[in-house]
């Protein structure tokens, strides 16, 4: 029985022996080299929708009359561009002013000349082919400003996608050359982040489509639309 308990605790002192020995060689053994790239990407998509910023602006000697004016305008663009197929909700006002004009002569510069009324109409196109028509629509019953014109795109999930891909892609064809440049090998991925940006919206100048709209209908070029990922890979590499 004695003979047992001996050897239990011969036993027991040989294990532990080994197990802090085993520890104290892998703390003591190098850290496996590691190699940072930094990989980017982008995603293009096909824009499906328009925002088109619409202006009114009036001016008259009476408040009331500029005011009425403008209403009156304002009512039959938002007429026009409903019977093009828009719905109501997708004609939001954006801004509203309202104020008094006066003079420039001299001794005469507190006299109010008249009052100026502006209303700006933010339309939102899901049909992007209705686009060139809303903004003639809109200018050939009396709208006087197209602010702006941007494209966008509805579902971004497959652009987002695309982007990441071609960013891991870059990263990891950046660390192929890199190591074996090195005379290693990657055998392994330590950490990763990213960094995905937004959907960038293509913009068109108000001026220009003014322009462009004033002896045809207005010819509208979607383009393409881009987004642009990062990704920060840590790769482990071995001999």
């Amino acid at each position: 029985m004695k003979m047992t308990k001996r050897f239990f605790f011969v036993f027991l002192a040989v294990f532990l022996l080994s197990i802090s020995t085993a520890f104290a060689a892998q703390k003591d053994a190098p850290a496996a080299p590691t190699l940072s790239v930094e990989g980017q990407g982008q995603g293009t998509a096909t824009p499906d929708m328009a925002t088109v910023t619409i202006g009114v602006t009036t001016r008259a000697d009476d408040a009331a009359k500029a005011q009425n004016d403008n209403a009156w305008v304002a009512a039959q663009i938002q007429n026009a561009v409903e019977g093009l197929g828009i719905a109501e909700k997708d004609i939001q006002t954006r801004n509203y002013s309202f104020y008094p004009n006066y003079s420039t002569e001299k001794n005469h510069q507190n006299e109010i000349t008249g009052y100026t009324v502006n209303n700006s109409v933010v339309v939102v196109v899901r049909d992007i082919k209705l686009t060139g028509k809303v903004i003639d629509a809109a200018l050939n019953h009396g709208a006087n400003e197209i602010s702006s014109l941007d494209f966008s795109a509805s579902d971004t999930r497959a652009v987002r996608k695309e982007a990441l891909l071609n960013a891991v892609q870059d990263a990891r064809d950046k660390a192929d050359v890199i190591a074996k440049g090195l005379g290693k090998r990657i055998v392994g991925i330590q950490s990763v982040s990213e960094n995905t940006g937004y959907l960038e919206t293509r913009r068109f100048n108000g001026n220009m489509l003014l322009a462009a709209a004033k002896d045809s209908a207005t010819p509208i070029a979607p383009g393409s639309l881009s987004m642009t990922a990062t990704v920060h890979v840590d790769f482990i590499l071995s001999d």
